[in-house]
């Protein structure tokens, strides 16, 4: 199977190599023969002048050589792995588009096509198709079309229009937190696969998923807003949204000074100790009737607690504002000063008893 399978691939390759090559032929005589033409042109020194009786000359039509661009890229062999069955298959047509010449007809395309299915699944299919030419002694596809069908089939996704259309009828393809360019990436592939082509229908699915900001903005549009069937001005509106938007949020965060954070290097919170009752001090700071101005940094941090420098709370609220450890020098001062007075009360003096006799009256 594999030698005759390659036997075929080499007389297809010896008939496309015979064909360039009187191509060429046929080439080279043009041009030589131009050469010619134009040498005895430029070596005459007298026109020749025509007579009543010498019939008139025909000029010989000139035709331009076709000059030869750069070759086109080939295919990269193709292992049957169906997420790249698509970009082999436009490889191969952009390569028989551009160089047509290089087939003689449908047949030799197809077995070209098929010399780069070298492994894999591809290799095999390929096996298949060559046996049953040899069984019915007539090509499986008639041409180039019917093997492209056939080919898709095998090689690329099945279901791709249905799988496609109940993502866009989902939420699955909205852009969420992605950039307008990615979102018109997979929105545009959706697109395509799915098969929709009425103008109308495309730009809603688009507005549907676009970010609700960049879709109220081009809504909103004063001047210059894309119409309900335009789709490339709501893709180049949505991209313009997006690129001034991220230009703005880069000018915004060269000025913006950096948050100022505050770490607790106090020691561990302890259990409350209940016994401690004094007053709670009062939070430094300038009052809410006679507020000062102020950047928003140094506003949370007036707001931080200046026992811990958490921002979730303030100091009447700290859990260790009853360890003594945290305690300011000012409040163990209060503190010492409210004990104090505590002792200072003089206690109420006990009722004096009744002295007792030493010795028992004698009431006889």
């Amino acid at each position: 199977m594999e030698s005759e399978r390659i036997i075929a691939l080499e007389q297809a390759l010896t008939e496309m190599q015979a064909k360039d090559a009187e191509t060429q032929n046929k080439l080279d005589n043009l041009i030589h023969h131009l050469t010619v033409l134009t040498t005895q042109s430029t070596t005459a020194t007298q026109p020749v002048e025509q007579t009543s009786q010498s019939p008139p000359t025909t000029p010989i039509p000139f035709t331009a050589p076709r000059h030869r661009g750069p070759a086109p890229a080939l295919p990269s062999e193709f292992d049957g792995d169906r997420t790249k069955g698509l970009a082999f298959l436009t490889s191969c047509q952009i390569y028989i588009r551009l160089c047509p010449d290089n087939f003689s007809d449908e047949q030799a395309k197809i077995v070209w096509a098929m010399s780069y299915m070298k492994s894999g699944r591809a290799a095999r299919w390929a096996a298949r198709v060559f046996k049953w030419e040899e069984v019915r002694k007539t090509p499986s596809f008639p041409n180039w079309e019917g093997f492209r069908d056939e080919f898709k089939k095998e090689f690329c996704p099945a279901h791709t229009e249905a799988t496609a259309i109940n993502r866009l009828e989902s939420t699955a393809y909205f852009q969420r937190n992605r950039s307008v360019d990615a979102y018109l990436d997979e929105f545009i592939d959706l697109i395509v696969e799915a098969g929709y082509t009425d103008a109308k229908t495309v730009v809603i699915k688009f507005r549907k998923g676009l970010d609700p900001q960049i879709q109220n903005a081009i809504a909103t549009m004063t001047n210059g807003r894309p119409s309900d069937t335009d789709t490339g001005g709501w893709y180049g509106a949505a991209r313009t949204i997006d690129e001034n938007k991220a230009t703005n949020e880069a000018f915004r965060s060269s000025y913006r000074s950096p948050a100022v954070t505050q770490t607790s290097t106090q020691a561990p919170s302890r259990p409350a100790f209940n016994a401690l009752k004094f007053p709670a001090p009062k939070p430094s700071g300038p009052s809410p009737g006679n507020p000062v101005p102020m950047d928003v940094d140094a506003a949370r941090k007036k707001l931080a607690c200046y026992r811990c420098g958490s921002l979730e709370h303030l100091s009447n609220r700290c859990p260790l504002r009853f360890d003594i450890r945290n305690l300011s020098v000012e409040e163990l001062q209060e503190h010492l000063s409210y004990r104090l007075a505590e002792l200072d009360v003089a206690p109420t003096e006990p009722e004096p008893e009744e002295e007792k006799e030493d010795f028992v009256p004698n009431d006889e």
